[in-house]
């Protein structure tokens, strides 16, 4: 197996010089470091992570911190991160937050004792100000898929218009007996800040039309919790003619357990979600779409770009939701 010192002896530089070339740091000549990278291939050398880390200063992995890996929206998002990471030849490490705060301080402080990463994504909640600062004195920089922090650049979904697009397209169908079901807030509320923001849309647009909002059913954001739920909401003598769901896969739960109770949708029940999930036109369901794989893709390409020429941009970008209507609503 070729090392650094066949290379320089291939190329006709010193093994200081091969190492600048490899790396990339350092003032080579342009002539010099081809004739460098020319003399890797031929011997097929690879240099070992340790070595990479060594001259570069550089661990050649992304940290990603996510809570409820098991919905739709993280999965996917993961999964353009993950592709994104690997085109750019670098590895990904998953800290996973569950739905709780317990396991948040632990990863913060392995931070702080293991510099294995590079730089940090946080997905769908708000990094706190203390987390931030953290970060920046031991020179790991973040970015934000969610919630805006100072220190960080960050972009998301527009949550709160997302819930008032949602409710206005109920309203303006006719319905005023409109339900927001949304996800539970557990220990650490900052991890479903998309979900109060989507709430508050919701509060909002009711308002603005004159009506009372009605309490928002909570629990876990999950397709099984949800038809549990819906059962007995949609049991209910008072049972609402329109349901805003905080996500497609609980608007799902919503209407298997309307089908399950011989409920016509949308005759009987008008039901919205967000995301515009795999399964959402199976399901013929109206939703307001967003594309997290491609959020994952763009986070990671920023991030590999200011990681190589540092922006200083801290800014927090909203993205406009877009409704997308289907089968699943109809007029009142």
């Amino acid at each position: 197996m070729a090392v650094i010192d066949d290379v320089a002896r291939l190329a006709g530089v010193s093994k200081a010089t091969a190492s600048r070339a490899l790396s990339g740091r350092g003032s080579v000549a342009d002539a010099t470091r081809q004739r460098v990278l020319q003399a890797a291939a031929a011997l097929d050398f690879r240099a070992s992570p340790a070595a990479v880390s060594l001259a570069t200063g550089r661990t050649g992995a992304l940290g990603v911190l996510a809570p409820a890996i098991d919905t739709w929206y993280v999965s996917t998002l993961l999964r353009g991160i993950a592709e994104a990471a690997l085109s750019h030849d670098l590895d990904v490490v998953l800290y996973d937050l569950g739905r709780g705060a317990e396991m948040r301080e632990r990863v913060f402080e392995r931070f702080r004792q293991r510099h294995h990463i590079d730089a940090l994504i946080s997905t769908t909640f708000a990094l706190t100000h203390r987390e931030v600062s953290r970060l920046a004195s031991i020179g790991i920089p973040a970015v934000a898929l969610g919630d805006g922090a100072a220190g960080v650049r960050s972009w998301c979904l527009d949550d709160e218009r997302v819930g008032t697009l949602a409710t206005e397209h109920l309203l303006s169908l006719g319905h005023r007996r409109i339900v927001h079901v949304g996800g539970s807030t557990v220990l650490d509320e900052s991890l479903f800040a998309a979900e109060r923001l989507r709430e508050r849309g919701y509060q909002r647009a009711m308002r603005a039309a004159g009506l009372q909002p009605a309490p928002t059913l909570l629990h876990d954001p999950t397709a099984e919790a949800s038809y549990a739920h819906a059962l007995s909401m949609l049991r209910s003598p008072d049972r609402p003619r329109a349901v805003f769901a905080a996500t497609d896969e609980i608007a799902m739960g919503v209407l298997l357990a309307a089908r399950s109770l011989g409920l016509r949708v949308p005759l009987d029940l008008s039901v919205v979600g967000v995301d515009d999930h795999a399964y959402a036109a199976a399901f013929d369901l109206t939703t307001v779409r967003q594309d997290p794989r491609e959020h994952g893709e763009r986070i990671v390409d920023w991030l590999v770009a200011d990681l190589a020429a540092p922006s200083g941009d801290t800014s927090h970008e909203l993205i406009e939701p877009e409704l997308v209507v289907r089968g699943s609503t109809a007029p009142a």
